[in-house]
């Protein structure tokens, strides 16, 4: 019986770290271009502190959302049944997320709409694949 419950909780770590690294990336990707962030960080004052996009550090957050996403899904497993069995369970994650993104952000600032777009949309699209694809898993092993 133990084997099944760490064989089911390293798969869902898995699968909701997978997809959380491809959304992070495609959406960091997509918005970097569409609203130009080397510029917005070379002149806005919100971001003086930030490291350059040339940062060997900043290139890594790729692998660093290994850490995080694996992170997340821990946090989030004890409330497994409730997200997954819902019928509307995407959105209930995503509501989580978004709201401990923001709602518990410690600076606000005039100029965080610059990355709140990227991160809602990416939000919703992983909230929604991750479901989907937990759903079906879900299913299987019933």
């Amino acid at each position: 019986m133990k084997n099944v419950i760490n064989k089911r909780l390293l798969g869902y770590i898995k699968r909701f770290t997978i997809v959380h690294v491809i959304t992070y990336i495609l959406a960091g990707v997509i918005f970097m271009n569409l609203q130009d962030y080397e510029n917005a960080f070379a002149t806005l004052q919100d971001f003086e502190h930030f490291r350059s996009l040339n940062s060997p550090i900043v290139k890594a957050t790729g692998f660093f959302q290994i850490i995080r996403g694996s992170f997340i899904a821990l946090v989030l497993y004890p409330f497994y049944d409730s997200i997954i069995r819902s019928k509307n369970g995407w959105l209930k994650l995503f509501g989580v997320l978004w709201g401990l993104t923001f709602l518990v952000s410690v600076k606000s600032s005039k100029n965080l709409m610059i990355g709140s777009l990227e991160v809602t949309i990416q939000m919703i699209i992983f909230s929604w694949l991750f479901f989907i694809w937990e759903r079906k898993v879900y299913k299987i092993n019933s």
